[in-house]
């Protein structure tokens, strides 16, 4: 009779058991990893959207302001323009590694565009 028992007790432990993995895969809670552990919150990332995602306005947008705000280009000036198909970078600036960044800063953005880096390297 003990052995009767312990086996039903058995099964339906292992039925509870395979209950809450279920419902954890179709949406519960997972008891082994809660949510928290398990996922980033990506909310707090500056740029939360895809740039495959982003029109060509949001685009140029976001790639001026990220220039304009980049202390590595006070007192230059970089055009930004941008269609379907390329972002075109302009300008004026001092050395190599300004030109680098902005070609950087430039592809974070652009999703599927080409990068066409027009900018100049003048000693300022």
């Amino acid at each position: 009779m003990k052995r009767v028992v312990c086996v039903l007790a058995v099964v339906v432990a292992g039925c509870c058991f395979g209950y809450v993995r279920a419902s954890a895969a179709a949406g519960g809670i997972d008891p082994v990893f809660p949510p928290a552990q398990t996922s980033l919150d990506q909310s707090s990332y500056p740029q939360a959207q895809s740039s495959w995602d982003l029109t060509t306005p949001e685009v140029q947008r976001l790639i001026e302001d990220r220039l304009t705000s980049e202390s590595a280009f006070e007192n230059t000036r970089i055009d930004v323009k941008t269609d379907d198909s390329a972002v075109v970078l302009t300008g004026r600036v001092a050395s190599d590694r300004q030109r680098e960044l902005a070609s950087e800063i430039a592809k974070a953005y652009a999703g599927n565009r080409r990068i066409e880096n027009q900018i100049a390297v003048h000693g300022i």
